[in-house]
């Protein structure tokens, strides 16, 4: 079964990729390309956090900012990598896409946290009009947004 992801990166077709329940990655330019989920890094076990933990208000303040429409905003809380592969409007463009195969936002869930190699992860379970859905941010250990995701409920971090 496919899993729909979009990766705040770059992107070539959003439509397309958002059709196809593939993984969704951001471009700079503002087109989107359909990827392989990425793979669990076997030697760095998850481990779950409570919900309390630091990144918990940033993530839904990220997520507040989003459902405004507030990309700049967002766009400020990437790190430098992210920054330089992704605009606001970009992330705009990837949001509107996920809206269009889930429906517009109505509210969100608990968060969880979990601590992974590449940093914090942040999941909040999102309802939307069509279908659950799943905002994921992760944090790198300056507290900068290395990665965004606008998910299909349930997929296992990667």
């Amino acid at each position: 079964m496919a899993v729909t992801r979009h990766r705040i990166v770059s992107v070539r077709s959003a439509v397309a990729a958002v059709a196809a329940a593939a993984a969704l990655c951001v471009v700079a330019d503002g087109s989107a390309a359909a990827v392989a989920p990425a793979r669990p890094v076997a030697s760095a076990p998850e481990v779950t956090v409570p919900a309390r933990d630091s990144f918990t208000q940033p993530a839904l303040d990220t997520l507040d900012e989003v459902v405004r429409g507030d990309f700049d905003a967002v766009w400020a809380r990437f790190d430098t990598a992210l920054r330089g592969q992704v605009s606001p409007e970009a992330l705009r463009k990837s949001w509107d896409a996920y809206q269009l195969e889930f429906g517009r936002y109505l509210s969100h869930g608990e968060p969880r946290q979990t601590v992974v190699a590449a940093g914090t992860v942040v999941s909040v379970p999102l309802r939307m009009a069509k279908q659950p859905g799943e905002f994921r941010v992760t944090f790198d250990k300056d507290g900068r947004l290395g990665g965004l995701w606008f998910l299909r409920a349930g997929v296992p971090l990667s």
